[in-house]
């Protein structure tokens, strides 16, 4: 008697819990996906916090592109119609498992704020950390957070970037640009990245 009462009560919960993927009834809840979504849900991140999938900065559709206004060699730039997306050298912003800013990076954001400044003065902006995949994947993602909000915080107060344009993207150890079998492959993966575009 006791198999068949846990039996059923197993029973009553499975159908309830299926009952309850056909109907959520909280909003915090990720709701079934369509094509035209724009919006990604991320588990304990509310809407506010969800990442916007309308940018679509693959390498393949952005060549190099040269500023003059960027004449830094530690700075990257890559763009088309759209989109420019600046690239700065971890050794230039940030010491080995460090997120604060380092004192000699100011020249390299000062020309990235005034390019964004001069050629997209009002469109939105992205600061993107990445790492590379040394370490634990939660602390890898952790530290690009905290370094894209170093960054942004520093285009904010010194760059003079309206906070409301600005969003962060910690890319953790995701998409590397070269081998993290070696030193120099993992350097390229450290990076943060800028991008802006047209609106």
């Amino acid at each position: 008697m006791k198999k068949q009462l846990l039996s059923l009560v197993a029973l009553v919960a499975l159908l309830s819990a299926c009952d309850n993927l056909k109907n959520p009834e909280t909003k915090d809840q990720p709701q079934e996906a369509t094509q035209d979504t724009a919006v990604v849900y991320r588990e304990g991140e509310g809407p506010a916090d969800a990442i916007d999938t309308s940018w679509d900065m693959t390498r393949a559709k952005l060549a190099d592109v040269k500023y003059p206004e960027v004449s830094m060699s530690e700075v990257s730039v890559r763009g088309n119609d759209e989109y420019s997306v600046y690239g700065i050298e971890e050794t230039v912003l940030f010491d080995t498992d460090k997120a604060e800013i380092r004192s000699g990076a100011g020249k390299a954001l000062e020309q990235i704020a005034a390019s964004i400044g001069q050629r997209y003065a009002t469109g939105p902006v992205r600061v993107m950390g990445f790492a590379d995949s040394r370490g634990d994947k939660s602390y890898n993602k952790e530290l690009s957070a905290q370094r894209a909000e170093a960054v942004k915080n520093w285009l904010v107060a010194n760059g003079k970037i309206d906070t409301g344009r600005v969003s962060l993207e910690p890319m953790g150890e995701s998409q590397p640009i070269a081998t993290n079998a070696t030193a120099a492959g993992r350097q390229q993966n450290r990076r943060v990245e800028i991008a802006v575009r047209t609106k």
